[in-house]
């Protein structure tokens, strides 16, 4: 697998993306294209696996005035990612995963990394602690708990 940089082509691709219920939730339904941009892709053998985003681009607004993003020692990165539908529950998580963490590593020697996930969302939480995330805040937005967990590097 290889990161590159998002291209015009793969967030609109990203945007029409659909996954079924209950990770519907995450359809973009067409929209979303202009905010991908910045974001990394990801392929293997030529093929859109997934994304990437870091920053406050990666955290849900409402967490903030719960207290679930506070400033600690060194630095933090807070990343967001998306997997292609069709290759999800496929066993692939980790290998993905870890080339995005191996990648973020490399370039910002973060302190520790910080995922925002929904609840129901079990697979995606299962394959974060699986990696060595914990748990550290929890916080409403609309009906829909989400998980902050922590990856502590140093």
């Amino acid at each position: 697998m290889e990161i590159r940089p998002m291209g015009e082509r793969e967030a609109r691709e990203i945007a029409g993306w659909e996954y079924p219920p209950p990770y519907d939730f995450y359809n973009m339904n067409g929209e979303g294209e202009e905010e991908l941009r910045g974001d990394e892709a990801v392929f293997d053998d030529g093929s859109l696996v997934g994304f990437f985003c870091t920053g406050a681009e990666a955290r849900v607004p409402e967490g903030y005035g719960a207290g679930a993003y506070p400033e600690g020692a060194g630095i933090i990165i807070d990343i967001g990612l998306g997997m292609n539908p069709e290759r999800t529950g496929r066993g692939g998580g980790m290998a993905f995963l870890t080339l995005i963490l191996g990648h973020l590593r490399a370039d910002r020697s973060p302190a520790a990394f910080r995922l925002t996930v929904a609840d129901f969302n079990e697979r995606a939480i299962r394959l974060y602690r699986k990696a060595g995330f914990r748990e550290t805040a929890s916080f409403l937005r609309n009906d829909t708990r989400f998980l902050v967990l922590v990856k502590k590097e140093k």
